[in-house]
């Protein structure tokens, strides 16, 4: 299988980082049923949630394998740091999507990470770690292993790896345009 193709065993995850702008978004959503996880159904679809004290968790299918389930049943610190890194102006988002597939997380092409000088090097140095910056069409996504049955302390490496990863990638971009703009300075 290949990144970009989905499969029925591919589990879709939202993660919103405002308590506040996931419960407007799940709002026009009927709650089918509430226990440890609500059932929401809409026009959409039907959707699994769960609200912690700091962001909200939005899961498709509505009936995950249980590993992954269980996972997100407590809260993932590493969750506030992905939060620290698309909070600035220019990456602003108010949620993240992230898929789950067999033995990888990886992200979606929605936070439009762009090919960056030094990809494959940078991967030769990560692979090691589980990370991969995964070109798919014209875009990157961020891909970690992960160790399945799923558990919540793999989870929550996989959200680490794949925050310090993201937090790489914009480090990378920002000093590589820094390196431009020294260099067209000194043009003349």
């Amino acid at each position: 299988m290949t990144y970009d193709d989905t499969t029925t065993s591919d589990i879709m995850v939202e993660i919103h980082f405002n308590v506040y702008e996931f419960r407007d978004s799940i709002s026009k959503y009927q709650i089918k049923s509430s226990n440890d996880w609500n059932v929401i159904s809409g026009k959409d679809g039907t959707y699994i949630v769960k609200e912690f004290d700091t962001y909200g968790v939005l899961v498709y299918p509505p009936n995950p394998q249980t590993d992954v389930a269980l996972s997100f049943n407590e809260k993932i610190s590493w969750i506030d740091k992905f939060r620290e890194i698309l909070y600035k102006p220019i990456y602003w988002r108010e949620y993240i999507t992230v898929i789950i597939s067999d033995s990888m997380i990886y992200t979606t092409p929605d936070l439009n990470l762009e090919r960056f000088n030094g990809i494959d090097l940078v991967n030769d140095v990560l692979r090691s770690q589980n990370i991969e910056f995964i070109e798919i069409d014209d875009s990157i996504r961020i891909g970690v292993k992960i160790k399945r049955p799923l558990s919540r302390q793999s989870l929550e490496e996989g959200i680490k790896s794949l925050t310090r990863a993201l937090g790489l990638y914009y480090k990378i971009k920002e000093a590589q345009e820094d390196i431009a703009v020294k260099l067209a300075s000194r043009f003349y």
